[in-house]
Order: C-alpha cells, then sequence, then structure tokens
C-alpha cells in the first residue's frame, strides 16, 4: 500500500520537456512494477551526473534516453537529445557512431528546433568543459 502512495504521489509531479535554458531532462514517473522503466529511471540518473561532468558513456546514454525514452522513463525530447550529441562532437572523444547519432536525430528538426539544439549545447559545453561550443554546423 505504501509503495503504490508513493507512486501515485510521485505520478502527480510530472514536468514539462527540457527548455532550451533548462540543461536538466525530465525524468518521468514510472507506473508501478514497470521493471524496465524503474531502471533506466535509474540508469538515467547516474548518466546524467556522469555527462555533466564530461564522461562519454554518460553523455551518449543521456542523447540516447532523449530521443527514446528509455522504456518511459524519460520525457522525448529531439531538441535536448540533439543539443547532447553536439556537445559528445564538441568533447573531442566523439566516433563515427556518434557523427551518425548526430545526423539521424537532429537532421529531421526544423531551422527553430536546431537553433533551439545550438543554444542548449552552448549552455551545456559552457557549464561542462568551462568554454564556447566550437563553431560550424555539424547538423
Amino acid at each position: 500500500m505504501l509503495k503504490f502512495l508513493l507512486a501515485l504521489s510521485v505520478s502527480a509531479l510530472l514536468v514539462a520537456p527540457v527548455q532550451a535554458t533548462d540543461i536538466y531532462p525530465v525524468t518521468k514517473a514510472c507506473t508501478p512494477g514497470k521493471a524496465h522503466c524503474e531502471r533506466w529511471s535509474e540508469e538515467f540518473k547516474k548518466a546524467l551526473a556522469l555527462a555533466q561532468k564530461g564522461d562519454h558513456a554518460g553523455q551518449q546514454t543521456v542523447a540516447f534516453c532523449l530521443s527514446t525514452g528509455c522504456h518511459g522513463a524519460i520525457a522525448v525530447d529531439r531538441v535536448a537529445s540533439c543539443s547532447w550529441h553536439l556537445v559528445i562532437l564538441d568533447s573531442g572523444a566523439a566516433t563515427v557512431l556518434d557523427r551518425s547519432n548526430l545526423r539521424n536525430t537532429c537532421r529531421p528538426m526544423t531551422p527553430a528546433q536546431k537553433d533551439e539544439a545550438r543554444a542548449l549545447a552552448g549552455e551545456l559545453v559552457r557549464k561542462i568543459y568551462q568554454r564556447e561550443l566550437a563553431p560550424g554546423d555539424q547538423m
């Protein structure tokens, strides 16, 4: 019963998706008993903490979850996902797969969404690496 009440109270706190000025993605309340959702919610929180410290694998997980929702654990936000892919490419540790993920995530977006993703990526790079996002359009 306590678990049910806790889940019910948490589900009332769903938040809107990430905006350009908000660099913290949104986890969603998992339905009790959805093991994949609960596991990904915890994995995402760990990955986000690592990503914000410049960890390449953490950044990849954050970008992936923002584009797929990770079994309903994360609010899908293509703009935020694209911005994390831009951060990954700017980190100096990007792989060929990272470049492909950036193209697949960012190219279908509108020009306004791409501008928003660039702005968010700039904020993230300043916060993580204490420098400006490298110029150039990799989308």
